[in-house]
C-alpha cells in the first residue's frame, strides 16, 4: 500500500480509524499496534535496491527519499542508503464502536477524515431519489444545434 506524504508511516494507539471489516468500513480507534515497517532501499555499492526492516536503520529519517545509514548485519560498518519506498506491515487491533475488536492490516484501514459529503445536501435533493427534480433540471437545461 503506498502511502500519501501526510500519512504517519506507522499509525499510533488512539487514532481514529475507517477500518473495512466484513466487507463495509466502519468507524473504529486503534488499540494495540505490532509494528513492522519494511523499508526498499538503494545502497550505492549495490545494483538492485534491498529490503530491510526498520529496526536496521542507525540513523536518518525515515522517508521516502530520505538518507539513512544502515547496519547490516553481515556487516561491521554502516552503509548510507537511500529509502524508495516505505511497506508498513503492521498488524493492527481496533474496536469498533459497537465494542468488537479485530486485528487488521495496514490495508485495511483508513485515516478518519472530514465527512465524505456536502451538509447543505441531502439525499432527497439528488435526482436519483427526486425524479420530479431530475426532469425539472433537464428542461432547464439549454441545447445547441449544429447544423
Amino acid at each position: 500500500m503506498k502511502m500519501s506524504n501526510d500519512e504517519p508511516n506507522v499509525l499510533s494507539i488512539g487514532t481514529e480509524v475507517s477500518a473495512k471489516y466484513k466487507g463495509a468500513f466502519c468507524e473504529a480507534r486503534i488499540k494495540k499496534v505490532n509494528r513492522l515497517l519494511r523499508l526498499k532501499v538503494t545502497i550505492k555499492s549495490l545494483t538492485s535496491p534491498i529490503t530491510l526492516s526498520d529496526n536496521e536503520v542507525e540513523s536518518g529519517r525515515i522517508k521516502v527519499g530520505g538518507q539513512v545509514l544502515v547496519k547490516r548485519s553481515n556487516s561491521s560498518q554502516s552503509i548510507p542508503a537511500t529509502i524508495n519506498k516505505i511497506l508498513d506491515q503492521s498488524l493492527y487491533t481496533v474496536v469498533f464502536d459497537d465494542g468488537d475488536e479485530a486485528t487488521l492490516k495496514r490495508s485495511s484501514l483508513c485515516l478518519k477524515s472530514g465527512k465524505h459529503y456536502s451538509e447543505s445536501e441531502s439525499l432527497d435533493q439528488l435526482p436519483l431519489t427526486n425524479p420530479e427534480h431530475f426532469k425539472a433540471a433537464a428542461a432547464t437545461t439549454t441545447r445547441t444545434d449544429y447544423r
